[in-house]
This record gives structure tokens, sequence and C-alpha cells, in this order.
């Protein structure tokens, strides 16, 4: 379990700096003080169900790649890609993004 709140902790403070917020900020829009934040993102503090799922929520962070991360094969930038289509796009959206992502492949493949 520890090495899941390390993940865990690390995960939070590079999303978090990733969207450009302190912690003061994040601890703000959280409802809890600086100091727990700090806690959880270097000292190992779990923080409540509750409280997970608003942080992992908040920052969009999936929450297999903390507790259930495979090798680390995907970037960042992908898993965070692949999460936004599961998670935030509708049907309709999903499929103008295949379409989409077809046809740059194609177009790709004709250059070359």
């Amino acid at each position: 379990m520890r090495n899941c709140t390390r993940k865990l902790g690390a995960a939070i403070k590079s999303a978090r700096k990733s969207k450009n917020l302190t912690q003061m900020e994040l601890s703000e829009e959280l409802g809890i003080t600086p100091r727990y934040l700090q806690a959880i993102e270097n000292e190992n503090k779990t923080p409540s169900y509750h409280l997970l799922f608003r942080i992992l929520s908040y920052l969009n962070i999936p929450a297999d790649s903390v507790f259930a991360p495979q090798e680390n094969i995907l970037s960042s930038e992908i898993e965070q890609l692949l999460y936004f289509i599961h998670y935030k796009c509708t049907p309709r959206e999903i499929s103008v993004l295949l379409s989409t992502a077809k046809a740059l492949v194609d177009t790709r493949e004709k250059v070359f």
C-alpha cells in the first residue's frame, strides 16, 4: 500500500504542476489545508476515499494509472487523451475522433 500512496502523491503533484496550480490553489479547490495536500504529495499520507475521488476527478488522473499501473508504455499525454475519450466524450464525439484519426493515418501513409 505504501508504494501505491507514493505513486499517488507523485501523480497528484505532477498533475497539479502540469495544470500550473500551487498547493494553495488546489487545496482551496478541494477544501483541505495546504499542509494536508503537501503530506499527500510528499509524505505518503493516504486521503479518504471521498477526497481521493475529488482529487483524481479534479486533476483528471485515471485511478488505474495510480493503483494498477502497467508498465509505463503509454506517455502521460496518451493516458490523458484516452481518459478524456473514455469518460468525457459522447458516442458521437468518439465517432468523429475515430474518423479523424483514420483520415490522418491514411493521409500520412499516402505521403510516405
